[in-house]
């Protein structure tokens, strides 16, 4: 028997990521997409794979989601959705729900309505959830600040945030909702105004808040 049963909501990037993170764990994992192909391509890696929408809570309910000691709620795409998605998972018992989300805004609605994590942007930040979920010894925190005066000027390799910082840097943007930028070098050179995406955990926090204060 598993040591635990995992909900993934909605197979984009971010799902199919802590899917791929999980499968080599002794974790069951019930998934719900609306892409029949996306579920086909995993049947072979999860217990349960139903096609159909994640805001459906007789769907949610036939597929015993309620039966998860985690649920993922996947997709950021649609805030209405994201919104039914968590007060569904909540309505039929799940002690803990996760969601990801596009932007604060979403956070904060998400975090009102049940949401016990909420975090943001891709494939880095679901291999280091599915690792949170699976030994619980911390938290995973994905934070997006202004780039430290500081910094500016100076290389990734310069900076060394993962070092200095337990930081591990996951991409920037060049302004404000802009698309997150995930290829760079360690010769890259920071320049004034960009937005960090970085992944920690809940015990290096304060080396966060010193580097933003």
């Amino acid at each position: 028997m598993a040591n635990q049963t995992v909900g993934i909501l909605g197979l984009g990037i971010f799902g199919q990521s802590i899917i791929e993170a999980l499968i080599s764990q002794d974790v069951e994992i019930i998934a719900i997409d609306n892409h029949e192909e996306t579920i086909n391509q995993y049947e072979d890696m999860i217990a349960v794979g139903v096609i159909g929408d994640i805001t459906d809570m007789e769907l949610l309910e036939a597929a015993d989601v309620g039966s998860c000691d985690t649920v993922i709620v996947a997709t950021g795409e649609s805030l209405e959705s994201s919104v039914l998605a968590v007060m569904h998972c909540k309505a039929l018992g799940v002690k803990n729900v996760i969601a990801k989300v596009k932007d604060e805004v979403t956070q904060q609605v998400l975090e009102k309505v049940g949401a016990d994590l909420v975090i943001l942007p891709e494939v880095e930040a679901g291999i280091s959830l599915a690792k949170t979920i699976l030994f619980n010894h911390s938290i995973v925190v994905v934070a997006e600040f202004e780039l430290p005066a500081s910094w500016v000027g100076k290389t990734v390799r310069d900076v060394d945030a993962r070092r200095l910082y337990r930081l591990n840097i996951i991409g920037y943007r060049l302004t404000k909702n802009q698309p997150l930028e995930s290829q760079f070098t360690p010769d890259f050179v920071w320049p004034a105004g960009v937005s960090i995406i970085a992944v920690t955990d809940n015990q290096h926090l304060d080396n966060l808040r010193e580097i933003v204060k």
